[in-house]
């Protein structure tokens, strides 16, 4: 047994071996660790103090291991070992990275980044953002220190207190606002989770790329809040307009200001040197997509199967009426394509036709219905920033009367900033996710059918806009 632990050597849950301390944090150390099972090399996380940490331990490992992302750092097992003293310990292990942190890489070079490299590495973690931000996940900790710089290209870690987007802010210590110097404002207003946060984030470390400090250079709560109020030092007019704009727009106090992950990738992409001074750090080798593969969850034994199901109402009245018909529930591995709209007209004819879709029970023989598509004429063509417009406005209805829970309402919205209109493939993708989220909302009674059919019918516009 050991005297000190943990120490080298000791064997955690029968199967890792802690082989050299690397690095040691307020709330956790990190150890090289060897897999005797598998025989590889593993990082291990170690969190240290009280029940708080352990249970930052337990969501960091759920929440990193929703994504398989180039840009993220693997989470390959959570754990739990017995110390000297009988109490539990729970560790993540996690993918072991060679390099070197971005705040390692500043303090060595004694200065900024060059500014060519510095996009480059923004541009790697704008995208590995945007893969979370699709799954709905915000890391929250977005600092010099949780960027790797490592031989293959840029790895996002730590995600110990991310949180899913919508997701009540309950910490009332502070122990997950992480440092001051790169907390959101939004995030000592104890407001819910969102992407935003992360892009400001974002925009503390490109301030502090290519600047050498961040934006303000603060060690306490109380100095933050003073140096905010004078607001951040003027960044270099030597470097490119573009920029120093997204910079700003990222350090908005106002999230609704700041620009998606999407964007941002974008923007910096854009600003990438042909032939920079310095450039160390490989982009992904493909085009970048802002979506992670997310791994999929699995439904408990004594769920229902999966089906395709149509959820509508039929008005019938003289003349034609349009109503919409909605997926209730969605295959986790097809997207099922829309409904098309139904027309219901009076007819004196005592049969329907072979492709009509069954009338209900208590519905009149003299009734034929009949699918067939809306008439360009029922409404105008729209463009996407118009469509996007008419989901939200749907989505902030069905919060404000009840028909959609706060949350639920709050991670809609948030995917809809997603959306860039300027990136038709990326638009499409985030539609369908939307869609499915809508089917998975309606399906946990998050959602009313009622609202989750107006939601459908326009999200259906939106993609036809796009």
């Amino acid at each position: 047994m050991h005297e000190v632990w943990p120490d080298s050597g000791v064997l955690l849950a029968s199967r890792y071996r802690l082989v050299t301390l690397l690095e040691t944090g307020g709330m956790a150390q990190v150890w090289r660790a060897t897999d005797e099972l598998l025989d590889r090399p593993v990082a291990v996380k170690l969190p240290a103090g009280d029940t708080r940490a352990a249970h930052l331990a337990w969501r960091e490992a759920r929440f990193a291991a929703r994504l398989s992302h180039p840009g993220i750092a693997a989470v390959h097992d959570y754990r739990e070992a017995v110390r000297p003293d009988g109490s539990v310990a729970p560790f993540v292990v996690m993918e072991l990275l060679g390099g070197e942190t971005v705040a390692a890489r500043l303090h060595d070079s004694g200065g900024p980044i060059p500014w060519g490299e510095a996009v480059s590495i923004g541009t790697a973690v704008a995208e590995a953002l945007a893969a979370a931000h699709a799954a709905g996940v915000v890391h929250r900790d977005i600092k010099p220190g949780n960027v790797m710089l490592c031989p293959g290209g840029v790895k996002l870690l730590d995600f110990g207190i991310s949180a899913a987007a919508g997701e009540p802010d309950d910490d009332e210590t502070g122990a997950s606002f992480g440092t001051p110097a790169y907390a959101a404002p939004e995030r000592l207003d104890g407001k819910p989770a969102e992407p935003a946060t992360d892009l400001y984030g974002l925009g503390v470390l490109l301030f502090e790329m290519v600047t050498g400090e961040p934006p303000y250079d603060v060690n306490t709560w109380e100095e933050l809040a003073a140096a905010q109020a004078h607001g951040p030092t003027p960044l270099p007019e030597t470097l490119p307009a573009r920029l120093r704009e997204l910079i700003m727009r990222c350090l908005d106090e106002d999230p609704a200001h700041r620009p998606s992950a999407a964007q941002a990738r974008r923007i910096l992409s854009r600003l990438i040197p042909s032939a920079p001074a310095r450039l160390t750090i490989p982009l992904p080798g493909r085009p970048p997509t802002g979506h992670a593969k997310v791994l999929p969850s699995y439904r408990r034994a004594s769920s229902p199967p999966v089906r395709r199901a149509a959820v509508g109402a039929v008005l019938v009245m003289t003349g034609v009426v349009v109503v919409a018909v909605v997926n209730a529930v969605g295959s986790p591995d097809r997207e099922p394509e829309f409904a098309q709209p139904i027309v219901v007209t009076t007819t004196s004819a005592s049969t329907a036709s072979a492709s009509a879709v069954p009338a209900p029970p208590d519905a009149s023989p003299e009734v034929e219905v009949t699918a067939a598509r809306e008439t360009p004429t029922t409404r105008p063509p729209l463009n996407v920033d118009a469509a996007v417009s008419r989901v939200r406005v749907a989505v902030e209805e069905g919060e404000a009367n009840g028909e959609i829970r706060a949350d639920v309402a709050l991670d809609f919205k948030n995917l809809l900033r997603l959306i860039d209109p300027e990136d038709g493939a990326a638009v499409t993708e985030q539609i369908d996710q939307l869609r499915r989220k809508v089917r998975q909302r309606l399906d946990e009674r998050g959602i009313s059918a009622a609202r989750a059919a107006v939601l459908q019918e326009r999200l259906a516009d939106l993609r036809a806009s796009v």
